[in-house]
């Protein structure tokens, strides 16, 4: 057989032999594509199923309060609070009592302003005075009720014969001791207030 025909017939075999080869190999590489393509996508699917289920999550912690800003719980009724209570009412049981005095008609002030003889000053701890004047005072419009004073510290304040004799307020230092009570002017308009309350010291009543 000639050199050149035995030659064609070995490449020919050879190429018999290489082609089953390479389908094999393109059918593996093409099973690994696949196989691939496959993996891939159940990464990806799984990858979908977990972000689907931490958002489930996410919304239910949500709505039950979890790790979320939710809405604060109400409060309790216990907790609720009441409502303001009213002021205590005025209390003065320090200089609480009844008080006896007796103007004498030499002094002039007394005599000036018709105040002599004997009065009475009941302090009530409510912060209500009433006053019993003598006979011969003549009190013009002014009415022995109603009349009020208040303490802070040492200090006395009252309406005493306001809206008659008096246009302001009288504010006072007052001090008790062995049964006597002494009012000293500290910020006084009215002359016969201050006449009355300041004049002499106020005997406490047995």
């Amino acid at each position: 057989m000639p050199l050149e025909r035995r030659i064609q017939d070995e490449l020919r075999r050879a190429a018999e032999t290489i082609e089953p080869s390479v389908e094999r190999n393109l059918g593996a590489v093409e099973a690994r594509a696949h196989r691939k393509d496959g993996l891939s996508a159940s990464l990806l699917l799984a990858a979908a199923v977990v972000i689907l289920a931490v958002t489930v999550r996410l919304v239910v912690d949500s709505s039950h309060g979890i790790g979320g800003s939710a809405s604060p719980s109400p409060t309790p009724a216990s907790a609720t609070p009441s409502p303001a209570r009213s002021p205590t009412p005025a209390s003065y049981p320090q200089i609480a009592g009844t008080y006896i005095m007796t103007l004498d008609p030499s002094n002039a002030a007394v005599k000036r302003d018709g105040l002599s003889g004997q009065w009475t000053l009941r302090l009530q701890p409510d912060g209500v005075a009433l006053l019993s004047a003598p006979q011969a005072f003549q009190p013009g419009a002014s009415s022995m009720s109603g009349i009020t004073y208040a303490l802070a510290a040492d200090r006395f304040r009252t309406d005493l014969f306001y809206n008659d004799f008096c246009s302001s307020i009288g504010t006072y230092a007052w001090a008790l001791g062995n049964g006597r009570l002494v009012f000293t002017p500290v910020d006084e308009t009215c002359s016969v207030r201050r006449t009355l309350l300041s004049t002499s010291p106020w005997q406490l009543a047995p």
